[in-house]
């Protein structure tokens, strides 16, 4: 999804905004989340998914898009490797005021 396409969806709460990673990766993603449960991540005009280098980089594209929070969802194989029932999940939502980002 283009950061215009986004934009729109956002502006018309249509999705909420997300930001994606996996433990232990240096790269996050960032998007919106439909009704449904979808993930729609941006991507550049060729449809490549476009990634992060921070957590921060990630909350001020968010923010430049207008989102003013967005859900922080993190997986982990931890819990897996070492047989706890988590189901490796951390999510939470999180503020994205861009003045003090």
């Amino acid at each position: 999804m283009l950061r215009s396409e986004l934009k729109n969806e956002l502006d018309q709460n249509h999705m909420d905004a997300v930001i994606l990673s996996y433990a232990d990766s240096n790269h996050y993603l960032a998007g919106g989340l439909d009704a449904l449960g979808n993930y729609h991540l941006l991507t550049d005009r060729d449809g490549k998914t476009q990634t992060y280098n921070s957590l921060r980089e990630a909350e001020l594209v968010l923010s430049e898009l207008g989102a003013t929070q967005a859900t922080f969802d993190m997986e982990t194989a931890y819990d897996e490797m070492i047989g706890n029932v988590s189901d490796g999940h951390c999510r939470f939502v999180m503020p994205l005021n861009k003045a003090s980002l």
